[in-house]
């Protein structure tokens, strides 16, 4: 009778801890994304001073910024320079920021989620930190032993060191962290942007990879790498039915021929959910205007199911430049809510995403105001 009722009241609290567990909760890429970066330079500008009671605040506060001109999504740092934003066994706490024991990333999600927004964690892959702020690690963390031993697995290129993702170990550690987070964190996707390999890095870089490889071109040896880690990444974060993009730059043969990411090949094999181009170019660019370099991504994801969301430059309005749209970006009041309607005109459009907050709420030129009041208005 005893083993009975002791039996009883084990399944019933076991009940009421299954009950009280918090479900997860997911927001699905929106069919129209109106998106916003949030970079390590967001934190930086405006979370690196605030008293730990007030980060919540804080917080809320950049989100209702956010809210007010319509953005739906918000693409948070989580990973920069192979540190973390967030709670993170692997990678170190960033030193973007003074204050160590802050889960940014949590309470970016939480706070989220609460004004129905869909919220990504964007990672950098392969960037790491410059040489000289190497000694600031502690010995724990494996990026650390890999500099001291000399590791293939990591490698300096002008003063910064960079992951090599030819090798297996640093691809399984990129893995390990996309796993950590969307295991750890409610995070409704990934999201990575344009840092693959260094520009114009050299042979030296990945040599001991490439030689003895089946490949005859180090430029294809490369892109494999990226193609293989981008698919695994992919297939992680699908596992979850998240959502994965890119956002690359808006160059396509840059991409392609000097940092080695293979847009077309990600697009075709359909291994990315949408690719966010940064097409940071006015209408009157002489070398990549903004309307034809939209075409041609508009070609790519022809007859594909990834959807094309268009990266605009808002860093770029009401700042002088010696670029040849130098004119536009000063003094065009709409020239933001111009390149949104000419992306609502491409097939598989889904959406915008504007780089980045300190650049629409952290500059007060009139232009700028001019644009943000505009993007309140787009339907």
């Amino acid at each position: 009778m005893i083993n009975k009722i002791c039996k009883i009241v084990l399944v019933s609290l076991l009940l009421m801890s299954c009950s009280s567990k918090k479900e997860a909760i997911h927001i699905p890429l929106p069919n129209e994304v109106k998106g916003m970066w949030f970079s390590y330079v967001d934190y930086q500008t405006f979370l690196k001073d605030t008293p730990k009671d007030k980060i919540e605040k804080k917080i809320e506060g950049i989100l209702a910024n956010c809210e007010s001109i319509g953005i739906n999504t918000i693409i948070v740092h989580a990973v920069a320079f192979t540190d973390s934003f967030y709670n993170s066994k692997i990678y170190p706490v960033s030193n973007k920021l003074n204050q160590k024991d802050i889960d940014y990333l949590k309470i970016f999600v939480d706070e989220a989620h609460e004004r129905n927004m869909h919220v990504e964690a964007w990672i950098n892959p392969m960037r790491s930190v410059s040489n000289d702020e190497v000694g600031k690690w502690d010995n724990e963390f494996i990026l650390n032993k890999w500099i001291n031993e000399g590791s293939d697995n990591i490698k300096l290129f002008e003063d910064r060191y960079y992951l090599n993702i030819a090798t297996e170990d640093s691809q399984n550690l990129i893995i390990s962290v996309v796993e950590e987070i969307v295991d750890n964190y409610d995070v409704d996707g990934i999201h990575m942007d344009d840092y693959f390999y260094p520009a114009k890095v050299d042979d030296s870089f990945d040599s001991n990879q490439y030689t003895g490889s089946s490949f005859t071109d180090i430029g294809e040896f490369r892109r494999y790498q990226v193609n293989t880690l981008v698919e695994k990444i992919y297939n992680v974060v699908h596992q979850k039915n998240l959502a994965f993009g890119i956002s690359p730059s808006g160059n396509i043969e840059y991409s392609r021929d000097i940092i080695f990411g293979d847009t077309e090949a990600w697009i075709a094999k359909g291994i990315v959910d949408y690719v966010t181009p940064q097409i940071y170019w006015g209408f009157t660019n002489k070398n990549k205007p903004f309307e034809p370099t939209l075409q041609e991504w508009q070609t790519l994801v022809d007859n594909t199911n990834v959807k094309l969301i268009a990266g605009l430059a808002a860093y770029k309005v009401g700042i002088a430049s010696n670029d040849s749209d130098n004119d536009e970006w000063l003094n065009d009041s709409e020239i933001l809510l111009k390149q949104i309607q000419s992306s609502k005109n491409t097939n598989n459009y889904g959406g915008y995403m504007l780089f980045s907050y300190h650049s629409l709420f952290g500059k007060e030129n009139e232009n700028m105001l001019n644009n943000r009041k505009n993007l309140v208005e787009i339907d």
